[in-house]
């Protein structure tokens, strides 16, 4: 059984809490979170609008210092320096930075290297103080444990084009392309039109006006880092893709339209059986030939889908659209790094 404690109970962190409910090799030990009221945090664990109430809910107990879940007491505390909380005293082999926080991927260097957990895993793409960005499935066998203590997991896009990406580069030789992403709202952004400034989150990098726009009804366009988060794990493949994204009104499962331009010409039943045989044998894609909306995919641990109906070849250019749940799939494979780094 592997220990786990989580740093930040946001949406990721509370998907990666009751994802370690469900598999009895995980054991969730302790939760940090800069919201100080355990009953409020508990109360979001149970009742998530987008993914249902909790099978096992979440309560506080007397001691001021515990959560349980199931039965089972967590160890919580309440503190902005992930370094300052005493993760030697839960037993913790593994802390999951889900905070977003740049300043607490350098405190996860220094837990480990004052051995307070063995390993930390960060659910985003700093540029620093990462020793080895993995994406499962495409890099994962590149971990070594005697050097990679603090693992970034990457980023819900990366995860999910990166697998059609290097199929299609090994068979038919990429050359260039595009990628358009889909992704749902999140959380700082704004409910109506305010200052880029209002956003809720401190320190962020942006500054295009449209992001300050209220998020629901319209599609802001926008960056997105789901190349460059390519970069560290396959820069040779990252360097020929351009991307671009909209944020999309809705709440759960994102979307990539992909238009890529091979070397080798391919028929569209040719490509469609490598896309198909590929997923047949990856534990992180499949396939879909139904015709499904986004709110299908609501809850699926997939990396990505690739809806196949959408599969289109035009001479030496291929079109492929894929479908995430940005949260729930994402958080499953956080928790598929963690699993690798500790085997």
């Amino acid at each position: 059984m592997i220990d786990v404690a989580i740093n930040g109970f946001g949406r990721i962190g509370r998907c990666v809490a009751r994802l370690c409910q469900d598999d009895p090799t995980l054991n969730l030990v302790a939760v940090n979170d800069v919201l100080a009221d355990r009953e409020n945090l508990a109360y979001l664990y149970n009742y998530d609008s987008t993914y249902g109430r909790a099978a096992a809910p979440a309560r506080t107990s007397e001691n001021a210092n515990k959560l349980q879940i199931d039965g089972s007491d967590i160890d919580f505390f309440s503190d902005a320096d992930i370094s300052a909380v005493p993760w030697e005293a839960t037993g913790a082999d593994v802390v999951i930075d889900a905070s977003g926080v740049t300043r607490n991927v350098a405190g996860c260097q220094t837990l480990t290297k004052r051995g307070s957990v063995a390993n930390a895993v960060v659910t985003h793409v700093p540029a620093n103080d990462i020793d080895r960005y993995l994406i499962m499935g495409i890099n994962d066998t590149a971990f070594d444990p005697t050097t990679d203590s603090v693992v970034s997991s990457s980023i819900c896009d990366a995860n999910a084009i990166a697998h059609v990406l290097q199929v299609l580069d090994t068979h038919l030789g990429l050359v260039s392309g595009f990628v358009t992403t889909l992704h749902p709202w999140l959380s700082y952004q704004n409910l109506l039109d305010k200052p880029l400034s209002s956003q809720a989150n401190p320190g962020h990098y942006w500054s295009d006006y449209s992001l300050g726009r209220a998020s629901m009804g319209t599609l802001i366009p926008k960056k997105t880092t789901a190349i460059s988060a390519l970069g560290p794990v396959m820069p040779e493949i990252a360097e020929r893709i351009s991307a671009f994204s909209y944020r999309v009104p809705t709440a759960i499962v994102a979307s990539a339209d992909m238009t890529l331009k091979v070397a080798k010409s391919a028929s569209r039943d040719e490509v469609a059986a490598i896309l198909e045989n590929f997923a047949s044998n990856s534990p992180y894609v499949t396939t879909n030939h139904e015709s499904l909306t986004a709110i299908d995919y609501v809850g699926t641990a997939w990396s990505a889908t690739i809806d196949m109906q959408w599969t289109e070849v035009k001479d030496d250019m291929i079109k492929v659209v894929l479908w995430y749940d940005n949260e729930w799939g994402y958080a499953s494979r956080v928790l598929d790094v963690v699993r690798h780094i500790a085997a």
